[in-house]
């Protein structure tokens, strides 16, 4: 890696711990106004607006690009465009929806490890979104702290 590539990294990985100490400061802040200021509370705030943060960004157009929908005013690409880290997302989402079906509730490891024996490779964090967007349009339901079950 070149020598500016490394300072550009430092500074980045500077802002974002920067960025996560603002966001413990903000939870722990919203959670003391609610009397509810407990350790677990304040990661459990802030795994809660990183998924709702998360469910609203697309980066379809490009590896290294990050939007929010309706800010640039363009259409939505065409469906040949998808990448294939979005075919995965939508082979992921059956492939959940179908498992919560069969069982009572299911844990995030277990949904992962379900998705790894079908071989479909979705990353922890992209989980977390597919996880949120389903749970918000009321297709699965949150049952407890990393479990979710089926809503229909």
């Amino acid at each position: 890696m070149e020598f500016s590539n490394q300072k550009i990294l430092g500074i980045l990985k500077q802002e974002l711990a920067e960025a996560v100490e603002r966001a413990y400061a903000h939870a722990y802040a919203i959670l003391k106004l609610e009397d509810r200021a407990e350790p677990r509370l304040i990661e459990a705030c802030i795994a809660e607006q990183v998924a709702a943060l998360s469910a609203k960004l697309v980066t379809t157009r490009g590896a290294n690009v990050v939007m929010f929908p309706g800010n640039d005013g363009r259409p939505a690409e065409p469906t040949h465009m998808i990448s294939k880290d979005a075919t995965a997302s939508s082979a992921a989402q059956e492939l959940i929806i179908a498992t919560l079906r069969q069982r009572s509730e299911a844990s995030i490891r277990e949904l992962q490890a379900e998705l790894e024996e079908y071989g479909v490779e979705v990353t922890p964090g992209n989980l977390s979104v597919i996880l949120s967007r389903l749970n918000q349009s009321g297709t699965i339901m949150r049952s407890g702290r990393g479990l979710y079950k089926f809503a229909g």
